[in-house]
């Protein structure tokens, strides 16, 4: 009896025991799957915003597809890299690390998770730091071939005219004028046409999503990046020519053509507001590049006979869809505007000898921190997209200070209506008329060049 017992006991005990182990394994072959699944989607993700360390990464999958590659991508904990180095990443206020780890299955096990990533860290940072000093190597090879070509090279006639563009991070300075108009500042930036060349061939070469977000635009904290639309060789393969035609192709309109003038514009005179400035940039696509133009002056902004501009966008779209229905033949929507920057910072550039009003193409995602906003939908964003990107690469062609860095916003501006549809703001109010209308003629010869380019 008392064997019987003895057995039973040391059964039960396998049984518990095999059970537990069992248990315990599969609970490490979940939470290996769910690092691994981690580190997967956390890779994508590092890569996608920037992260200390993602040039390695991005390295690795654009071009040197090799077992180290391939290796680095899937044992090194990608997770516990970013949990280290948070700090250092792109600034993403709407997904702290937790919450983006928090978005995959087996949230449960979190915790778990991040423990397991943290006891691999010490193999896997040093992996990684191994690597990043390969690639940087490699780049700084690159920058010197690069370097030396350019030296050989003359500047052409804009090597060294200013530039406004605050975002791009580049060297400031300030000089005063004594005919001003109240302004005592200057925002002047020396830039280069071969600095821009350099960034277009480094764009087209490496066809990346952090490169082109880093150089062409400026993405505002109300929106974030969908990935999928932000298709780099998409955006800048998108063919945009169209052959002239004797019926209206090019649709000018003014969103807030009451509200937005000029330093010196006369007060209540339209023809010195951006609504003029407008007709300039009509009559110059008319008369030198021959496309037929619709000039529409109406003040969207102007409400039984005051300002508001908080229904300016609703108005300015029932104008526009009139427009569309009436003239099926248009297929460029231009939405020119004045920007406003609340301060006394005259930004301008020089082209031919010109003091000229720099332009910045903006472009609303319909899309704000935390995803797509359905009720704006826009089947032609892509397109758009492109459109922005290939004028504002153009102008850094022909007119390198031109153009400052694209605005990404959240919301849809009246751009879904046409696939070349254009929002630009044109200086702020701290330019003068002069410097407004300076920059149509530019202006209209790189949208002239990319509608004819196949």
């Amino acid at each position: 009896m008392g064997i019987n017992m003895t057995q039973k006991v040391k059964a039960r005990f396998i049984v518990f025991f095999l059970l537990g182990t069992g248990c315990l394994l599969a609970l490490l072959w979940k939470q290996n799957s769910m690092l691994r699944s981690l580190n997967e989607q956390s890779a994508a993700w590092l890569v996608e915003t920037g992260a200390a360390g993602s040039d390695t990464i991005s390295y690795f999958k654009q071009g040197e597809q090799n077992k180290k590659g391939r290796w680095l991508l899937n044992a090194v904990p990608v997770l516990a890299y970013l949990a280290g180095n948070e700090e250092k990443l792109a600034v993403r206020e709407d997904k702290s690390m937790s919450e983006f780890a928090m978005l995959y299955p087996g949230r449960s096990l979190a915790k778990g998770t991040w423990s397991g990533a943290a006891a691999h860290w010490a193999r896997g940072s040093r992996a990684l730091e191994a690597c990043d000093e390969i690639v940087l190597a490699k780049k700084e090879a690159e920058q010197e071939e690069e370097d030396a070509v350019e030296t050989s090279l003359e500047l052409d006639a804009d090597a060294a005219v200013a530039d406004a563009a605050m975002q791009e991070n580049q060297t400031y300075r300030e000089k005063n004028s004594k005919n001003s108009q109240k302004i005592n500042k200057e925002e002047m930036v020396l830039s280069s046409g071969m600095d821009n060349q350099k960034k277009i061939q480094n764009l087209q070469r490496t066809g990346s999503l952090n490169y082109l977000l880093r150089n062409f635009y400026i993405v505002d904290s109300s929106t974030s990046i969908n990935k999928k639309i932000f298709d780099v060789e998409a955006l800048l393969n998108t063919n945009l020519s169209m052959k002239k035609t004797s019926e209206p192709q090019i649709y000018i309109f003014h969103t807030h053509g009451a509200s937005e003038h000029f330093i010196d514009s006369k007060p209540g005179d339209k023809s010195e507001s951006v609504v003029g400035v407008g007709t300039y940039l009509a009559d110059i696509l008319e008369k030198k590049y021959g496309y037929q133009v619709i000039h529409d002056e109406t003040e969207y902004d102007r409400i039984n006979g005051k300002i508001d501009r908080n229904k300016a966008y609703n108005k300015a779209a029932t104008g526009l869809k009139k427009a569309l229905k009436e003239n099926p033949s248009i297929q460029v929507v231009i939405d020119l505007h004045r920007d406003g920057v609340g301060n006394k910072v005259h930004r301008l550039t020089t082209i031919n000898g010109k003091k000229t009003a720099q332009v910045m193409f903006f472009n609303g995602l319909s899309r704000n921190r935390k995803g797509d906003i359905r009720y704006l939908k826009n089947d032609n964003l892509q397109a758009n997209l492109s459109f922005s990107l290939q004028m504002k690469m153009k102008c850094m062609e022909l007119y390198p200070n031109l153009a400052k860095p694209v605005y990404l916003k959240s919301y849809r501006y009246n751009l879904h209506m046409r696939k070349r549809s254009l929002l630009i703001e044109l200086g702020n109010e701290n330019n003068t008329l002069a410097e407004a209308k300076n920059a149509m003629g530019p202006l209209a010869k790189v949208l002239n060049q990319v509608l004819s380019e196949k």
